[in-house]
């Protein structure tokens, strides 16, 4: 038990990441890109395309590093993975597969984080899956700290890339009509909604490393094809890659983990536009478009790059995609897949799974709990750490639950706020109530871990 407490209290301790994003880290991606497609064209391989212009964060938007727990890092990883699945038999997996880095993080003696040694014991992870996970969670709490700087009075929701263009665009199996179209793509977008604002679009690319900077630089160097994939049009005739954020983490350092960082620069503008105001209730139709952005050819003919075109008329239709996605992954996190599900696309759905599920392979919307004097909704799961049996919680406010299982994803965004500002009031009480760690993030979904046997006990009613 004693190890246990000692785990729970690392989960909580704030450490410093560090932030490398500089004109000479440019330099190296730059020389790291021109020897990526050399060797492409040595092997007649096709070159992507990238985009042109490789510029750091401005200082005064990260300020050199971030100070953050391990249990933010794992929470955004749960909730940004949690529909990056195919099929329900794997759902309860992937809901709780943040849960195995537990014991992964730890602040150093100069409170920089770094691995632990379990972290690094390859008895317990495997690197390669180690890397892509943590480089997930550090890019996309990374990115959002950037970009909320930049718009603080922008609401920023995470949307996993794949799961969101697949309403549009047909990403695996029979109907993908050009592999090479549709190959490249960002791993998530970042949507800032401010009331009845256009939305602010920002795609994000996600890499994580235990090698040398070389490995780093060469990430960055495909990130920047990979961001250049989404073109989104504009009224005037124009199109152009939102802005973008390319992230890789460097997890092996004996400094401590460094992120290195780069901002290609984008249109700058509101990525998806509309001239009236900006509607998120309301059905989306699945579309069955050709993934191809339309370019002009060497002799002046029209032509067509590997990518994703969302031009003017469908920018409403992307909005509402991105809003919907965005709250399907809530729902999906706390349990509710059927709800999850109704708001998503058939292609979408893949990624929930099938309605009819076996006994003991999905998660069950069927636990609440009250904290605070605040009634939560989700799912939970127990699991043994040692020999010590852990209940994790996974949920959100009930209210803000029924919103987005009326489908009334406005008046989410609205109720927004106001839950963050009760959550803030009340959340020292609900931490000493529950008994372990426990946490809020910036979307209204709660996750909490604690050992078995404490704090407020958790009511299965007979229906929710």
């Amino acid at each position: 038990m004693a190890d246990m407490v000692e785990a729970l209290r690392r989960l909580f301790e704030s450490s410093s990441v560090t932030f490398q994003s500089d004109t000479r880290l440019v330099g190296k991606v730059l020389q790291r890109a021109a020897k990526i497609d050399l060797d492409r064209k040595a092997k007649q391989h096709e070159v992507p395309e990238r985009k042109p212009q490789l510029t750091p964060v401005a200082r005064n938007e990260h300020g050199g590093s971030m100070s953050i727990t391990p249990w933010e890092l794992l929470h955004t990883l749960g909730r940004a993975t949690v529909l990056s699945g195919h099929g329900s038999s794997r759902a309860l997996a992937q809901h709780w597969s943040c849960l195995k880095y537990i014991t992964t993080l730890q602040a150093n003696y100069q409170g920089r984080m770094e691995l632990s040694a379990d972290g690094r014991d390859p008895r317990y992870h495997r690197k390669s899956v180690q890397a892509e996970d943590l480089g997930i969670a550090f890019a996309l709490a990374a990115s959002l700290r950037i970009v909320q700087k930049r718009h603080p009075d922008y609401q920023f929701q995470i949307v996993d890339a794949d799961v969101a263009l697949e309403a549009g665009w047909a990403l695996r199996g029979a109907e993908v009509r050009s592999r090479e179209n549709t190959l490249l793509r960002p791993d998530y977008f970042l949507v800032g909604l401010k009331d009845d604002q256009p939305a602010r679009l920002v795609t994000v690319e996600c890499k994580g490393s235990h090698g040398r900077a070389v490995a780093q630089h060469e990430q960055l160097a495909k990130a920047s094809a990979q961001v250049n994939a989404v073109v989104v049009g504009r009224s005037d005739g124009s199109a152009a890659p939102p802005p973008s954020l390319l992230m890789a983490t460097a997890l092996a350092g004996n400094g401590g983990i460094e992120m290195l960082i780069l901002d290609p620069e984008g249109d700058g503008v509101l990525a998806v536009p509309e001239e009236r105001s900006l509607s998120l209730n309301g059905p989306v139709e699945e579309l069955h478009e050709f993934a191809g952005i339309p370019v002009k050819a060497s002799d002046g003919s029209d032509d067509t790059r590997p990518g994703f075109y969302i031009p003017p008329q469908r920018s409403e239709w992307f909005s509402r995609v991105l809003t919907r996605t965005s709250a399907a992954s809530l729902l999906a996190f706390v349990g509710d897949r059927r709800s999850a599900r109704e708001l998503l696309t058939p292609r979408q759905q893949a990624r929930v799974g099938s309605e009819y599920t076996l006994p003991g392979t999905d998660t069950v919307f069927d636990t609440s709990v009250v904290l605070g004097g605040m009634r939560f909704i989700g799912t939970d799961h127990v699991f043994r750490f040692g020999t010590q049996r852990m209940e994790a919680f996974s949920g959100a406010l009930v209210g803000l639950h029924q919103l987005l299982a009326e489908k009334d994803l406005q008046g989410y965004q609205s109720a927004l706020p106001s839950v963050q500002a009760v959550w803030a009031g009340k959340r020292h009480q609900a931490e000493e109530e529950w008994g372990g760690v426990i946490a809020m993030d910036t979307d209204g979904a709660l996750l909490g871990l604690r050992p078995v046997g404490v704090g407020r006990e958790l009511e299965y009613p007979s229906s929710l």
